[in-house]
């Protein structure tokens, strides 16, 4: 990799590149921050020295963890790692979903500080009563955990299961609210200040794992996220691609069969008629009497109920699970078409019966995919033990707070 020189490289895209270097590899050293981004020395000396006199970048000799890494096996002094300041700004990540919110605290690190859960009938709130519990929400929260942070929070990162719009702040459809087109940055951003952002928790978890080296193999990759509906985060280029119009990688709604089950978003044939919590669980009255619940808003305990009977022996409840399977293999065929991803993951609560799904998502995949195109990609069952879509939108947050930082200092 060349490297530029001290005066021709632009100082602010090179200083974000460092943070987000830093934020995703952990304390390291200046030459392996070098090597990393392809700064020359010099420029990586003066650049780390602007941000330590910033407060964003401390100095530390640490002895495990990636310190030990990267002090190899060299004889003599170690190597002086660099690492980010964690309490140099905080931001606030939201997660709405089916009665559900829940709200955490991360540091500029990007590690969640404190997190806390509400259970809400959020079917109940129109647009002013969300508005109007969230601000409620995270006033409490913030005024609970001020003591991990002597800054007010730089931004707000919300997380929505289902369509949302990142451009203007909307929340297009969700199953976690009866109403649509619910505007929440403007108001937000009115209360706390800061930068409001939302996406869907599906492109917050893509985030969550670009932001893991331990997770990805690098170059473009995908995450399909299983649960009550079917959502997608694609991550091309590094960046999470939401589209001209913020709505992008809509996975579940991509059309299986035109005439197919009626899909909760209106219309009929989507995958995620076929593959949802919900369609499962549908397909699966059809087959026994089951309790009496709601079969709209399944919960996780009706699922793990149907997954028990399937590995039980019930061979209709199998099928169901099989079925699923070979719609996503059908799915991922034609995403592989259209865009050759290196990676995807399929992760979420959904994926609870991945072991029954796996073969015939493989043998979908195999029927509908041109055979020259059969190489690649990898496919990766990321077990859903540990919620990314929060870590994401925290990621999400200090992504755009590093912009608006040097812009701020620039202008």
């Amino acid at each position: 990799m060349s490297r530029r020189t001290d005066s021709e490289t632009p100082r602010q895209p090179s200083q974000i590149a460092i943070l987000r270097y830093l934020r995703v590899h952990g304390p390291a050293a200046r030459i392996d921050i070098g090597t990393a981004t392809g700064l020359s020395p010099a420029t990586v000396t003066s650049l780390t020295s602007d941000l330590m006199s910033q407060g964003l970048v401390q100095e530390s000799q640490g002895i495990n963890g990636n310190a030990n890494a990267s002090q190899g096996t060299t004889r003599g002094r170690p190597k002086v790692l660099l690492d980010l300041v964690p309490n140099a700004a905080c931001v606030i990540g939201v997660k709405i979903t089916i009665n559900l919110i829940e709200i955490a605290l991360g540091n500029f690190k990007g590690e969640i500080e404190c997190s806390s859960e509400h259970c809400i009938n959020t079917r109940d709130l129109d647009e002013g009563e969300l508005v109007a519990t969230l601000i409620s929400l995270i006033e409490d929260f913030i005024a609970e955990h001020k003591g991990f942070s002597t800054h007010p929070p730089v931004g707000i990162s919300i997380a929505v299961q289902g369509v949302t719009d990142s451009n203007s702040g909307e929340i297009i459809w969700s199953p976690a609210l009866r109403h649509r087109n619910i505007a929440l940055n403007k108001a937000l951003g009115e209360r706390f200040g800061g930068i409001v952002q939302m996406s869907n928790d599906a492109n917050c978890i893509a985030t969550a794992i670009s932001q893991n080296t331990n997770l990805h193999l690098g170059g473009d990759f995908a995450v399909i996220m299983l649960g009550y509906g079917i959502g997608m985060g694609l991550v091309l280029n590094g960046n999470v691609y939401n589209g001209d119009f913020g709505t992008a990688a809509e996975f579940g709604h991509m059309k299986y069969q035109p005439d197919g089950p009626l899909c909760n978003c209106g219309r009929r044939g989507c995958l995620e008629a076929y593959i949802g919590d919900y369609a499962i669980l549908r397909d699966a009255r059809g087959l026994m009497d089951l309790p009496d619940a709601n079969s709209l808003h399944p919960s996780e305990d009706q699922m793990m109920d149907l997954v028990a009977r399937a590995r039980d022996g019930d061979t209709g409840l199998t099928d169901l699970f099989k079925h699923a399977g070979k719609v996503l293999g059908y799915g991922i065929a034609n995403l592989i078409a259209l865009l050759g991803p290196k990676q995807i993951f399929i992760t979420g609560s959904g994926a609870r019966a991945y072991d029954m799904m796996e073969p015939e998502l493989k043998r979908g995949l195999a029927d509908a995919q041109v055979p020259e195109l059969s190489r690649g990609p990898e496919i990766t069952h990321l077990a859903w033990d540990k919620d990314l879509a929060l870590q994401g939108a925290i990621g999400q947050s200090l992504l755009r707070h590093d912009e608006n930082m040097f812009k701020a200092t620039t202008s």
